[in-house]
């Protein structure tokens, strides 16, 4: 499936499925994130929280203040007498009995653990840093951290008794998994708070700096799974509808574009008597007959526009004709009048006169043989006859033909055949005007010696580049786009039919010629399709 087949299946998918969504929408709103009845929870939470700490802080206090255990632990170690009751069972019924699940006894002074009412004990260094932050806590309750599992956490509060030189440190509260035991999937302990979380209370350490908070998360769904599951159920049934008609709308469609595709593709090469069925059964009945019309109107306009170019070429070609013509006859008409005086007036050097002006007359009368030899060469030139060739063997003929002289012709040829579809004769002549134009710009450019000619032959990728590189001067960047045109010349002598004969050989190869130019650097390269 394309992109359009695609787009139009998404489009229906989302038109079936919005009405859906959008009821899905509403009902989670209202039902599951409503505002009041998420704050509503969170206050029956926080309402919670305060009965635990005020629990916690009034079994923390009645413990210093009037328990029996504590008396007489107080009194064994202010006579340092030895320990004679089993405190961790005393104080494990003294925990339960105020309700608490923690309950550390330890040496205010020492930092000792003498006893703990439930089964996780605190030892050494862990054991004087617990009495440090109760110290540093006072009457707060704080959070204590003894591990990174959720039991291993404490919400407590302390209290410190003395009496003699004995002082005791009571730090009793309840671990964190009882805090959430109204609902724990959604009273959770985090953290950061979500943008959806209410916030049910900070836990503080002993120096009062948060160490996470306890939120409230609404659940996902309150009232059962049977209202989603209808909700998934139409959901799916539309969407497979949407699917269905939205993929038979596609094939509809696609084969008009196809359609459409293909007739506009042979359009763009060159076929403009291609047609459309404008039947109304069709998805684009307007757009055909547009198409149809369009076709008309270019296979018109093209035979308008090959007609003027006819005329404006031979315009053209005439008035240049006409110029190179116009430039021999100047000298023969003097040659002639020059002549003719001379003879009236029986001058006595009339012979010689005579033998100079023959001679010019000779001279610019086998120049406009040349131009019309080579206009006839440009008009008459054959369609070429194309035929598998090795290349190497057309580029190393040409380059050996240019070898001698003040601008020798070096070539460089790949090891491998470079085969191609060409007319051999054709190809020939264009190295020839190319080769013969690079020497002639190489010796201006070096008339004591040192002008050279580098002729190279690469096959690439199905397409063969020959690059022919002198070291003239280059040509004039306002220039580089007229030395193609026909009677354009910047030689003495020249026809200008040369590069104007080279191009359209190449072109009716398939090919381009691409030039470029600098001082002392000139690179003319033929491009041509291998096939």
């Amino acid at each position: 499936m394309n992109r359009f087949g695609t787009r139009v299946v998404v489009l229906f998918a989302l038109v079936a499925t919005f009405p859906v969504a959008l009821t899905a929408l509403v009902w989670l709103g209202v039902s599951h994130w409503g505002v009041g009845a998420r704050t509503g929870e969170a206050e029956m939470a926080r309402t919670h929280l305060q009965e635990l700490d005020a629990q916690r802080e009034a079994a923390v206090k009645r413990l210093c203040r009037d328990d029996l255990a504590v008396d007489t632990l107080l009194d064994e170690r202010s006579r340092e007498m030895p320990a004679g009751l089993d405190y961790d069972r005393l104080f494990r019924g003294s925990m339960e009995a105020a309700g608490l699940q923690a309950l550390w006894v330890l040496d205010s002074l020492s930092g000792e653990v003498i006893a703990t009412g439930h089964r996780h004990r605190v030892l050494g260094d862990h054991a004087a840093e617990l009495t440090r932050q109760a110290r540093s806590a006072d009457d707060r309750e704080f959070v204590v951290l003894l591990g990174d599992q959720e039991h291993q956490r404490f919400l407590v509060r302390s209290c410190s008794i003395a009496r003699g030189r004995a002082q005791v440190t009571l730090i009793g509260g309840h671990r964190l998994s009882e805090l959430r035991s109204l609902d724990p999937r959604r009273l959770v302990i985090t953290g950061d708070a979500g943008k959806r979380d209410e916030v049910v209370s900070e836990l503080m350490d002993a120096e009062g700096v948060a160490q996470s908070v306890m939120v409230w998360r609404p659940r996902i769904d309150r009232r059962g799974p049977p209202l989603l599951l209808w909700i998934a159920c139409v959901a799916v049934l539309a969407l497979g509808l949407a699917l269905l008609f939205g993929g038979y709308l596609n094939r509809w469609l696609q084969s008009s574009v196809d359609e459409l595709t293909a007739a506009a593709t042979r359009v763009g090469r060159g076929d403009f008597d291609t047609t459309l069925r404008d039947s109304p059964g069709g998805a684009f009945p307007a757009t055909a007959t547009a198409f149809n019309r369009m076709t008309r109107d270019l296979r018109d306009a093209r035979e308008r526009l090959r007609q003027t170019e006819r005329i404006a070429a031979w315009q053209e070609i005439a008035k240049s004709l006409a110029h190179e013509l116009k430039n021999p006859l100047s000298p023969i008409r003097l040659s002639i009048e020059t002549l003719r005086k001379a003879h009236e007036r029986s001058h006595e050097e009339f012979d010689a006169l005579f033998d100079e002006s023959t001679k010019t007359i000779l001279q610019e009368v086998e120049r406009l043989r040349d131009i019309v030899d080579e206009f006839s060469r440009f008009a008459r030139l054959p369609a070429p006859q194309l035929k598998k060739t090795d290349l190497r063997e057309v580029v190393a003929q040409a380059a050996s033909l240019h070898a001698e002289g003040e601008a020798p012709v070096t070539a460089e040829l790949p090891g491998t055949p470079v085969e191609a579809f060409v007319d051999a004769d054709q190809l020939t002549q264009v190295l020839h005007n190319l080769l013969r134009n690079a020497r002639d710009a190489a010796r201006e450019a070096h008339p004591s010696g040192g002008g050279a000619v580098r002729l190279s032959l690469q096959g690439k990728a199905g397409t063969v580049y020959i690059r022919i590189e002198d070291n003239g001067p280059g040509i004039p960047a306002d220039q580089a786009e007229a030395i193609f045109e026909p009677y354009y010349t910047r030689k003495e002598g020249g026809t200008g039919l040369g590069l104007a004969i080279t191009q359209r050989i190449v072109t009716e190869h398939g090919g381009r010629i691409d030039v470029e130019s600098r001082s002392g650097r000139t690179v003319f390269t033929v491009v041509l399709p291998q096939r």
